[in-house]
Parts: structure tokens; sequence; C-alpha cells
């Protein structure tokens, strides 16, 4: 009825110590790509000390000189047309 037991090898101290340490690295690895991930959602919003430098310096970076221009005319032309309906 009783199977005898049999004590089954388990890890030795110098592999644990050596596991522990692998777990270690992976954990300050995970730790670093969590934190670089959050410093590039966070960065926009900490660098900017006010909105003109936010947009002038993140927002207007993307742009080309010419799609710069093109959105200035459009935007100064409704300006214009909204002023001349209530005229």
């Amino acid at each position: 009825m009783d199977k005898p037991h049999t004590r089954s090898k388990g890890f030795t101290l110098e592999e644990i110590a050596a596991r522990r340490q692998a777990l270690k690295i992976a954990i300050a690895d995970q730790r670093k790509a969590v934190d670089e991930a959050y410093r590039q959602v966070v960065s926009p919003f900490t660098e900017a000390k006010s909105v003109t430098k936010y947009i002038g310096s993140n927002l207007l970076s993307g742009f080309t000189l010419l799609e710069s221009a093109v959105w200035g005319f459009r935007l100064v032309s409704r300006i214009v047309r909204m002023f001349r309906r209530f005229r």
C-alpha cells in the first residue's frame, strides 16, 4: 500500500544561486524596459514648460516647411472667410 518514497534530487545550492542571479538580471532588464517605456510616454509632457514650447518642439517638428506654409495659408484663409461672413 505504501510506496517507499525516495527523495528526489533537487537543486543544489550552486544551481539555486545561479538561477537566482539569472532571475535578478532578468528583473533588472524588465525594469529598464518599463522605465524606458514610461519615459517615452511621459517625456512630451515633462519637457514642455509651456504650451507654445510643446507645440513648437513636438507638434511642428514632424512637419516640413512646405507643409507648415500650406497649413498656415489654410488657417489664415479660413479666418478671413469667417470675418467676411460676419460683415
